[in-house]
């Protein structure tokens, strides 16, 4: 650019803006708040503000926010990305946006996590921030914005895979609230064919043996039901349901 601004400073600003309004996007502000956020995603690409990744890196980190709704913003970028009119540049920016957010709480996965604020490299805050990027990616994979082989590869292994020596420590809850998160917001998607049997069984007994000892706060086993086909009163603790029927006759009712 030529009239004399530093990029480097405008592009936090406008990256802020544009995060802004999607933590303001919600039921009531959908409809005003959505064509705002498609502009300025739109202008600040298309004017060459900042590059594409730079824009992805700079708006990833809302994942770990509390603010604004999930199902709002994920329902945003489906629509945004979408839409018929969308420059290619915008379409890219959603399309590496969602990847990215998944691998870095894929990554995440790698540090022992508390509840609370406590410090960590990747999750931001620790425990707290980790369980809501879960909500996030959650709301993503129900969207359709995360291809199955993606979420395969990045999601619940490494989710499972960390190894605590206080079987009862508060990093298991971390990841218990994460699973609960995850099934709460994209359970008809998981499993329907894209967990494998094995991580699901692993998945409930994690949310099995955390509820036993009060480890989840808040925890409501009414909305984690799992309907099968062919045993339409059962609930997701009879793991026959899930792991004895397959995948395509099983999905969570989220009440």
């Amino acid at each position: 650019m030529s009239n004399g601004y530093d990029d480097d400073n405008l592009q936090p600003v406008l990256a802020q803006k544009i995060c802004n309004l999607l933590y303001d996007l919600g039921p009531s502000t959908y409809d005003e708040i959505a064509p705002k956020v498609e502009y300025w995603i739109e202008y600040v690409l298309a004017e060459h503000f900042t590059t594409t990744d730079g824009l992805v890196q700079r708006v990833s980190p809302m994942a770990w926010d509390s603010r604004g709704s999930h199902s709002d913003i994920s329902r945003f970028l489906k629509e945004f990305r979408d839409a018929p009119h969308r420059s290619e540049q915008a379409r890219s920016f959603v399309d590496k946006l969602c990847p990215l957010v998944l691998r870095w709480f894929a990554i995440a996965s790698v540090e022992n996590l508390r509840m609370g604020d406590h410090w960590s490299n990747v999750a931001t805050f620790g425990g707290n921030t980790f369980i809501r990027a879960a909500s996030f990616v959650g709301h993503l994979i129900e969207s359709g914005l995360l291809g199955h082989d993606l979420v395969r590869r990045h999601l619940v292994k490494p989710l499972i895979a960390h190894h605590y020596t206080d079987d009862n420590g508060p990093g298991k809850a971390v990841r218990a609230n994460a699973i609960y998160q995850l099934l709460i917001a994209a359970g008809n998607t998981l499993l329907q064919g894209v967990l494998e049997p094995g991580d699901v069984q692993v998945c409930f007994k994690t949310l099995d043996g955390q509820t036993a000892i009060g480890g989840i706060a808040g925890l409501d086993v009414a909305r984690l039901n799992v309907r099968c086909d062919s045993r339409p009163d059962a609930l997701h603790w009879d793991l026959t349901c899930v792991l004895g029927t397959s995948r395509d006759s099983c999905c969570m009712v989220a009440k």
